[in-house]
């Protein structure tokens, strides 16, 4: 009887610590905290920079005007320098500016080839506004059989959008360029100043 007893109380009491060790069992797991998953870092986004070429190259319609109306002609320009400070060769070929009453002092048309220096106030931009100033040569031609050459000194004035390309330097450019004579022949030595309008399409290389 008492051995009966015996296992009756050894039985149940393992049967007990059984029971608790799975209850502290389930409570350890239910209560256990899990570690987030991991967050992956991106790296910070950078601003867009547009192709910048170190030699750009221009064409377009131009126009030569003292005021009294338009003479048509060709452009033709290079750019060098990538920064703020470049430099510009220019060319321009026009015909002779029309007037209905006073005969203007570039009838026959103007041929000048000019140097500048330019400044480029935001070249990191989409648009660009440019500042030149330089000098060259012109040959001018009056009509009437008068013709002759001249030094002169130039300022330009610019604006230049650059297209958004991830790969190409593409830019549309409008311009105004003031020639301001110097030393000239006699036959056009009394010429005043005239400015040359230009619409360009320039592509970088």
């Amino acid at each position: 009887m008492r051995r009966t007893t015996a296992a009756v109380l050894c039985a149940g009491f393992v049967a007990s610590a059984a029971g608790t060790a799975r209850a502290e069992q389930a409570v350890v797991v239910v209560g256990r905290e899990e570690s987030p998953p991991p967050v992956e870092e991106r790296p910070p986004e950078r601003l867009e920079e547009r192709p910048d070429s170190s030699l750009r190259l221009h064409v377009g319609p131009v126009a030569a005007t003292t005021g009294r109306g338009l003479g048509p002609g060709l452009g033709v320009a290079a750019d060098f320098g990538r920064g703020t400070i470049g430099f510009r060769l220019d060319a321009d070929w026009t015909r002779g500016e029309p007037s209905g009453g006073e005969l203007s002092p570039i009838a026959g048309g103007v041929s000048q080839y000019t140097g500048q220096l330019t400044l480029n106030f935001a070249r990191h931009a989409a648009l660009h506004p440019i500042a030149g100033f330089g000098f060259g040569y012109a040959r001018v031609d009056r009509g009437a059989g008068l013709a002759g050459d001249m030094a002169i000194g130039t300022g330009r004035l610019a604006l230049e959008y650059a297209l958004a390309l991830d790969d190409a330097d593409i830019r549309f450019a409008l311009g105004v360029t003031g020639a301001l004579p110097g030393p000239a022949d006699r036959a056009v030595g009394d010429v005043p100043g005239w400015a040359v309008l230009g619409a360009t399409l320039g592509v970088g290389f």
